[in-house]
């Protein structure tokens, strides 16, 4: 029979020894704190090239309308008629853009939709339907609608493709209001994602940036859509009535 070497016999097994499992663990934290940020920040990128394509997508939807309507952008009415808001869509709008994109995905914002309940949008009562993740700024009536508020700036509302303006047409939702029994905030792009808190009392109509928003995409009549930091936003109303706690934005 085959014995040991006598050094073999008592060699002792090998094993870490808690001054290298410590060095170990802090390799791996180490390593952790380097690649988590970098695969957020990625993560994070992805989310804002899919939104800027969606509205891309969209926005060639508008012009396909406005090439079969003398030009004429969509209109921006609710279902109840002059009682506007920038995010509330009438349902006959929302079906005629759907069958001119051929869906309605690109008309949702993918990181909020979770929290709204139909397949385009949630639906608003006799107002229509709420746009999930964007703002339609084409076919609003009577703007610039009066400043007040937290309003730093006015607009006007584009009807026809052929009025070339710096005034987006569709914007990300960073939106809130403070309305009574309504209070909601939007971020849809947020340091570690989306933040959106719809009717809860956390925030109580709290601004976007309040929340965490730092920036969206706007799209402009060109076809063009373009990323914009919260830093360099304004605050506009987005909705007709309601006063200083009516529907804000920033875009």
């Amino acid at each position: 029979m085959t014995k040991c070497p006598p050094e073999a016999a008592g060699r002792p097994r090998s094993a870490f020894t808690l001054i290298e499992l410590l060095i170990v663990i802090a390799v791996i934290s180490l390593l952790m704190a380097v690649l988590v940020p970098t695969l957020a920040i990625a993560k994070e990128r992805a989310r804002r090239i899919t939104c800027r394509n969606n509205i891309h997508s969209f926005l060639i939807g508008i012009h396909t309308y406005a090439s079969e309507n003398d030009y004429a952008l969509p209109s921006g009415l609710s279902d109840h008629g002059d009682d506007e808001h920038t995010p509330v869509l009438a349902r006959a709008t929302i079906d005629m853009l759907t069958e001119q994109i051929g869906n309605d995905r690109v008309m949702v914002c993918p990181w909020l939709r979770n929290q709204f309940e139909g397949p385009v949008g949630w639906d608003y009562g006799n107002y229509g339907y709420l746009f999930i993740g964007y703002n339609y700024l084409g076919g609003h009536e009577g703007t610039p609608w009066p400043q007040l508020g937290l309003a730093e700036e006015t607009w006007k509302s584009p009807q026809f493709v052929t009025d070339r303006s710096n005034v987006p047409l569709v914007t990300e939702l960073n939106t809130w209001t403070s309305y009574s029994g309504h209070q909601m905030s939007f971020a849809p792009h947020g340091k570690r994602g989306p933040v959106d808190d719809f009717m809860k009392s956390t925030t109580g109509g709290m601004t976007s940036k309040e929340i965490g928003a730092v920036g969206g995409n706007n799209g402009f009549w060109d076809g063009s859509a373009d990323w914009k930091d919260i830093e360099d936003m304004k605050i506009y109303r987005s909705s007709r009535g309601y006063g200083p706690s009516g529907c804000f934005s920033y875009w």
